[in-house]
C-alpha cells in the first residue's frame, strides 16, 4: 500500500476512539483492525510509526482494553 499522510492516520485514530466508546463495541475486533489498518498504511516518515503505535495505546488503555 502507499504511505499515508499523518491527516489519514489521525483520522483513523479518531475513528478507533470513536468506536471504542459504544457500549456494544467490539473492542478487541477494533483495536485488531487498528493494529492492521496501521501495518497496510506505513507513515511516510517512518518515525512517525512509533507515535501512532503509542497513540493506539493510549487509546486502548483510556477505554480499558488493555
Amino acid at each position: 500500500m502507499s504511505p499515508s499522510t499523518r491527516e489519514d492516520v489521525i483520522l483513523q485514530l479518531d475513528r478507533v476512539d470513536t468506536a471504542l466508546e459504544a457500549p456494544e463495541a467490539d473492542k478487541a475486533a477494533i483495536l485488531r483492525e487498528a493494529v492492521e489498518w496501521l501495518a497496510d498504511h506505513p507513515p511516510k516518515k517512518a518515525a512517525d510509526a512509533l507515535y501512532y503505535r503509542d497513540r493506539l495505546d493510549v487509546i486502548r488503555e483510556r477505554h480499558g482494553a488493555a
